[in-house]
C-alpha cells in the first residue's frame, strides 16, 4: 500500500465527484496575471503524529509477516517523504522559479498558512502539495474513495484552494500531476523530480497566458509540444531511465523500434542530468488522469486504474519532445515498452 495514500491526512483533502478526474486547469488566462504576480507562499509539509500512531498501532497488532512487511515499509516510506520534501521543494524552488514578485518567496506550514487565509488570502498565491483522490459510488450504492492516489502540485491564489472543501477540485485555478516514481525503492522523491515538475508548470501557464488558452491542460500541451517537437528526436539520444522501463523490453526491441541513439541508463542519472539542467532528452512518464469503476470495497482496488503519458523531456528547458498515449484512450501503463519508441519514430 502507498505511503501517498495518507499524506493528506496532513496536507488538504480533495473530495471529487465523477468516475474519472485529471489535472485542472479552472483559470483563464487573464487570471493567470495575477496568480504569476502575487508573492508566493510554498506550503511545506509535518509528519502527522495521529497517522503515524495508528499505523504504529496496526504494525503491533498484525501477525501475518507480509502485512506487517508492508506496513513498517509504508511507515518508513511515509517518514523519509516527509523529511525530505521541505528541503527539496526549497532547493528546486531556488534553482528554477520564473514567477517573479515584489515580495520574496515564503515557506509556511499548514498552520501558518491557516493564519494568513483569516487576514489576506487575496494577496497571495499558494504552492502546496497534496493527494488527488477519487469518489465513486460502489456496487452497494454507497460513495467512498478510491485507494490510489496521484501525488500534485496545486498552484493557486490561496483564497480559491481552501482545505477541506468538499468543491476544492472546482475551485483550485491549476494542479499538475508528478512524475511517476513508484519503481523506485520505498518510492523515493528526487529534488529533480520536483524540479522538472516545476519547468513544465511555469512553460504550461506561459503557453496559457501568451495564447489565451482555456482548460488547456497538461496532456493537451504536452500533445501539441510533440507536434511541434518530435522530429528533434532523431537528431538526439534518448536518456531512458531503466527504472522506467518495462523489464520485458530489451534494448534490441526497441532498436528495431527506433532508428536514433538510446542510452539507458539508472534513475540518480536521469536525476543528474536534470539537476545540471542539461540539454538532454529524458524519460519520464506523467500521470493525467484517474478512473475508477468500482471502488471502495476491499479487494477491488484493481478496478482503480491511473493513466499516464510517457514522455521524453528536455531536461534543461522543460519542454516536450514527444508524448506518448494509447489510440484507444486508456493508457494504465506507466513503464515505457517498444511501442513507445515505435510512435516516436513516425512521429504520429
Amino acid at each position: 500500500m502507498s505511503h501517498f495514500k495518507y499524506l493528506l491526512l496532513f496536507v488538504a483533502v480533495l473530495l471529487f465527484n465523477t468516475n474519472t478526474k485529471s489535472q485542472v486547469v479552472n483559470a483563464k488566462a487573464e487570471d493567470f496575471k495575477d496568480i504569476c504576480s502575487r508573492p508566493l507562499v510554498v506550503q511545506l509539509i509535518t509528519e502527522d503524529a495521529y497517522f503515524v500512531e495508528d499505523l504504529e498501532k496496526r504494525i503491533s497488532k498484525t501477525t501475518n509477516t507480509k502485512r506487517k512487511e508492508d506496513l513498517v515499509n509504508e511507515l518508513s516510506a511515509y517518514k523519509a517523504f516527509v523529511a525530505v520534501y521541505n528541503n527539496q521543494i526549497k532547493e528546486a524552488i531556488v534553482k528554477d522559479w520564473q514567477f517573479k514578485s515584489e515580495k520574496p518567496i515564503e515557506y509556511k506550514t499548514f498552520s501558518e498558512v491557516q493564519v494568513i487565509r483569516k487576514v489576506n488570502p487575496r494577496n497571495y498565491t499558494l504552492l502546496q502539495f497534496v493527494q488527488t483522490k477519487l469518489w465513486v459510488t460502489n456496487e452497494y450504492g454507497i460513495e467512498t474513495f478510491t485507494k490510489k492516489t496521484i501525488p500534485t502540485l496545486v498552484y493557486s491564489r490561496m483564497e480559491n484552494s481552501e482545505p477541506y472543501d468538499e468543491n476544492f477540485n472546482k475551485k483550485i485555478d491549476y494542479s499538475f500531476y508528478m512524475p511517476y516514481i513508484n519503481s523506485r525503492l520505498n518510492k523515493q522523491l528526487y529534488v529533480s523530480d520536483l524540479l522538472i515538475s516545476l519547468k513544465i508548470i511555469q512553460n504550461h501557464i506561459k503557453e496559457i497566458k501568451n495564447y489565451d488558452k482555456k482548460g488547456y491542460t497538461v496532456m493537451d500541451y504536452a500533445k501539441d509540444q510533440d507536434d511541434e517537437n518530435c522530429t528533434k528526436l532523431k537528431n538526439m539520444t534518448l536518456m531512458v531511465d531503466e527504472k522506467i522501463l518495462d523489464p520485458k523490453t530489451k534494448k534490441t526491441d526497441i532498436s528495431k523500434a527506433f532508428s536514433g541513439k538510446i542510452n539507458i541508463i539508472p534513475s540518480d542519472d536521469i536525476s543528474k542530468i536534470i539537476m545540471n539542467q542539461e540539454e538532454e532528452a529524458v524519460s519520464i512518464s506523467l500521470p493525467y488522469s484517474i478512473k475508477s469503476d468500482k471502488s471502495g470495497i476491499e479487494g477491488l482496488e484493481f478496478m482503480e486504474e491511473i493513466m499516464y503519458m510517457k514522455c521524453f523531456v528536455n531536461a534543461k528547458s522543460g519542454i516536450f519532445f514527444a508524448t506518448y498515449l494509447s489510440k484507444t484512450g486508456g493508457n494504465w501503463e506507466p513503464l515505457f515498452k517498444a511501442q513507445e519508441f515505435k510512435k516516436i519514430e513516425k512521429c504520429d
